[in-house]
């Protein structure tokens, strides 16, 4: 692949972690917002699980486009089914293609990512998933935020659905009931006008919503990547779990992105996504696995509330949907 020269560029702290699987046109959607907002990325790392679309052909084709319309000035296609180390030459790169060689499942493609960015240096990192698109003031109030809580290693943003973006989706983040194994979004189906802020908003979280995580270094350091055995689901509580007494979770409620749930997943309570058994099996499994992990004395209590939750799921889908 052609590589451009390194130019001189104001560095303004902080890299971007994007993972794509087969929605590749969505990923660079999410790239246009960050490069086109008033605080790019210092570096951005796109990780592709494979799903037989060309994305990383297409994905290439866009960032040499970039690099000669003088968008960036250097781009790298890595290929990391071994999970191996930054190289040197890795830290002349803004915008980094890191194939990951099979579908490791969202922690899994993420840490991939995340630790390339740690060999690299970043003092900190935004989490995006790829069908999120980052209004242009997002960046630097999810750094202020950052910059006046010390203590906070997490940091949610506002995010809306992509479609209704007068609808909230989440206020940061949620919570989530260990007893019960149950959960949900802070906010979710609010009414707020685009642009207007929630500033007497302050939820306890008990964790970040995924498709948007802004992160510190010292965080990652402390508390180690998202945990793998979960494929898909819980990661995010997982990781706030295991930051507790340690590192607090964050709200900036001035840093705006729009989420088109569901176009990753396959899973959206507001599409009607996600209405498949298997997809049903794989929220039920990483909700006991987390009770496993960290909460073993639940797992009756849980079982009985995942059991309920599939029978309610299973009637939803066996009745037919009223318009």
């Amino acid at each position: 692949m052609p590589q451009g020269k390194m130019t001189s560029r104001t560095s303004h702290g902080y890299s971007a972690v994007i993972l794509n699987y087969g929605q590749w046109q969505a990923t660079l959607a999410c790239l246009e917002s960050l490069y086109s907002s008033s605080l790019p990325p210092e570096r951005v790392v796109v990780c592709d699980n494979p799903s037989g679309d060309d994305s990383l052909r297409h994905l290439a084709f866009w960032a040499e486009a970039q690099l000669q319309a003088g968008r960036i000035s250097s781009w790298r296609l890595v290929s990391n089914p071994a999970n191996t180390p930054a190289s040197p030459n890795d830290s002349q790169a803004e915008l980094i293609l890191i194939d990951n060689g099979a579908n490791l499942g969202y922690a899994g493609g993420n840490n991939r990512g995340l630790r390339y960015l740690l060999d690299l240096g970043a003092e900190y990192i935004w989490l995006l998933n790829n069908d999120t698109i980052v209004l242009p003031d997002a960046p630097a109030a999810l750094l202020d935020y950052m910059g006046e809580n010390q203590r906070c290693g997490l940091c949610g943003a506002l995010t809306r659905y992509m479609e209704t973006p007068d609808i909230v989706q989440c206020y940061g983040g949620g919570w989530y009931h260990e007893i019960w194994g149950r959960g949900g979004l802070y906010g979710d189906g609010d009414m707020l006008p685009l642009g207007q802020v929630p500033l007497d908003f302050a939820p306890p979280l008990d964790y970040v919503n995924g498709a948007s995580v802004f992160l510190r270094r010292a965080f990652l350091v402390d508390v180690g990547l998202m945990e793998e055995r979960y494929f898909l689901y819980c990661e995010e509580i997982d990781w706030a779990r295991r930051a507790r007494g340690c590192w607090a979770l964050g709200f900036a409620p001035r840093a705006t992105v729009l989420h088109m749930e569901g176009l990753s997943t396959g899973m959206s309570n507001r599409r009607r996504l996600g209405r498949s058994f298997k997809i049903m099996l794989r929220l039920v499994r990483s909700r006991l696995l987390f009770t496993l992990l960290h909460c073993p004395w639940f797992l009756p209590t849980v079982a009985l509330g995942q059991a309920v939750a599939a029978i309610g799921k299973i009637c939803k889908v066996a009745l037919p949907v009223r318009k």
